[in-house]
């Protein structure tokens, strides 16, 4: 098929029932969005491309062979050419977007005349690789009216013959690809580099008469290589024409104008259709100079792998077999449409309908608008349900990241508060050692003055020392009970403050951090606060350790004078 919406029934064959039947699965078809065809969608034998799409997860090979002769009268150089070009197109992701690599191999003998002799120089690269992807902007026909079916109208000739004036909008698709060339090409300007862009606009009108059958045309406006010494523009006009089901036949005009090469070609041709699938073409192309003159010969074929299954679009409503869905209510379809089906031939002088003998069982003829309003709601309803459930996962993916960025905060401060804990065990088992040490030195100096000198007015001054010693671990262990007691009171503000700060948490993740951030700052006062205390202690044990030397050094002074 060539351009896609080709090889369709010819109108001018068909009773008005056909025609009805034609519009309304037209329209319907038209509802679903979707670009694919029940038959093969080429671009082949010509050179353009269609606006459209080969449809969502299909994969489409196209490609075909040449050969052709050349001829440059100021060069006077004479060339058999041989080339190969392919192109393999996919449909990614949605409908309207297809990704697409394309080429074309170039082999040629040249002639050069030089005196009495001949010169011949073989060549063969590939003139271009691209890569690229195009996308449909614009469907004219994506959104018909809800009340586009007027069946008084169609009982008129005239309404169902005029020309619509709309179908004068064309689908608008966009194209940006990449092109690579070898390096030392002899088919490209020397000075080229290995990667260039390229941007193709495609327009397509696909219009079906009642007297000139069904005809696709296309519009490409190409803009190449625009970052390199030698940008290239062209312009190519498509017209495909159905014979019938299985043949069309094709005319093409194709320009192109930069300083490396510009020329003028036409192309005429014809496609045959094996089967949905697969598609034969073949065609002549020559130019209007001399410059070098050109005449050339290919054929070649397009054939796709189809595992679309989203969408099925039927091309030819009652004579392909069509979508197997609804087969069951084909009795229930038939009865509604026999009333109009007998109007219409009626007006028309028409005893015999060319589709009763290949109804078609999934066509719903005449339905009434309550049917596609059911299809709507339907449609309204699963997707509110699929945007609720949507939102739903959505919250509860945002509770759950929520709910362990919490934890995580949690641990960590547990993990603080554990630390700190430790610590201060820690420093008040070395306080407890260093004061047992200070209380055996001192029991120890003791019982050597006893033995040495036993004096009374020394034991005296050792028991007032005692006492002082007593007086300071009881003011002490008064401190110690005080900063215990602050230390309880602190903890009950700060239970109550943990308890109102997971009151908080749930309604506001900026209170969470707030209440990191004091129970930081309180930590650390805390640390501060044991700190100092330390300090204190340590302070007071190390004056007492020295009152206690000094004594001791005046004892010594005294016994030994």
């Amino acid at each position: 098929m060539i351009k896609s919406a080709i090889f369709e029934p010819n109108l001018l064959n068909m009773s008005p029932k056909s025609i009805l039947l034609l519009v309304t699965i037209f329209l319907f078809g038209l509802t679903s969005s979707a670009q694919y065809t029940e038959k093969i969608n080429s671009n082949r034998p010509g050179t353009s491309q269609g606006a459209f799409s080969v449809g969502n997860n299909v994969l489409q090979l196209e490609g075909g062979i040449g050969f052709g002769k050349e001829k440059h009268k100021i060069l006077d150089t004479k060339a058999k050419v041989f080339n190969f070009d392919y192109t393999v197109r996919y449909g990614l992701l949605i409908e309207q977007l297809e990704i697409r690599l394309n080429g074309s191999y170039r082999a040629d003998g040249v002639t050069q005349t030089v005196g009495a002799n001949e010169q011949k120089i073989n060549r063969s690269n590939f003139e271009i690789n691209t890569l690229g992807a195009k996308y449909l902007i614009y469907d004219p026909y994506k959104k018909p009216k809800k009340d586009s079916i007027n069946y008084d109208k169609l009982k008129s000739w005239k309404e169902r013959y005029k020309f619509s004036w709309k179908t004068l909008i064309p689908a608008v698709s966009a194209y940006a690809g990449v092109n690579f060339v070898a390096k030392d090409n002899p088919f490209t300007f020397p000075n080229d580099p290995s990667i260039s862009p390229i941007f193709v606009v495609a327009a397509q009108n696909n219009w079906t008469t009642a007297y000139g059958g069904d005809w696709a045309f296309v519009t490409n406006i190409i803009v190449d290589k625009v970052t390199t010494d030698n940008p290239a523009i062209g312009w190519i006009f498509t017209a495909t024409h159905t014979v019938n089901e299985q043949w069309a036949g094709f005319v093409e005009y194709q320009g192109q104008k930069s300083d490396f090469y510009s020329d003028n070609i036409l192309r005429v041709g014809g496609a045959y259709l094996f089967d949905q699938d697969l598609q034969f073409d073949a065609n002549i192309a020559f130019n209007f100079k001399d410059t070098p003159s050109i005449f050339t010969c290919s054929l070649g074929a397009s054939y796709r792998f189809d595992w679309h299954t989203k969408d099925e679009i039927i091309e030819e409503p009652g004579l392909e077999g069509g979508v197997k869905e609804g087969e069951e209510n084909e009795g229930e379809e038939n009865e509604g449409e026999e009333g109009l089906d007998e109007d219409l031939e009626e007006i028309d002088g028409i005893e015999n309908d060319s589709l009763k003998l290949e109804k078609t069982p999934f066509i719903n003829d005449f339905e009434d608008d309550s049917f596609r309003d059911a299809i709507e709601q339907d449609l309204d309803e699963r997707r509110t349900e699929e945007r609720l459930e949507r939102e739903r996962i959505e919250n509860e993916k945002i509770a759950k990241k929520e709910d362990k960025k919490f934890r995580k905060e949690e641990a960590r401060r547990l993990k603080r508060e554990e630390k700190a804990a430790r610590e201060a065990e820690k420093a008040a088992i070395k306080a407890e050692k260093e004061k047992q040490k200070m209380i055996d030195d001192i029991d120890a100096e003791l019982d050597k003055m006893e033995q040495d000198q036993g004096v009374d007015g020394e034991l005296d001054d050792i028991d007032k020392q005692l006492k002082e010693l007593e007086q300071m671990e009881k003011e002490l262990n008064q401190e110690e009970q005080k900063e215990e007691k602050e230390e309880k009171e602190e903890k009950e503000e700060k239970k109550e403050e943990e308890k109102e700060q997971k009151e908080q948490e749930a309604e506001d993740i900026d209170a969470e951090y707030e209440k990191y951030q004091k129970e930081q700052e309180k930590a650390k006062k805390e640390e501060e606060k044991r700190r100092k205390k330390e300090e204190k202690k340590r302070l007071k044990e190390e004056k007492k350790r020295k009152k206690a030397e000094k004594q001791k050094k005046d004892q010594e002074n005294d016994s030994g004078s």
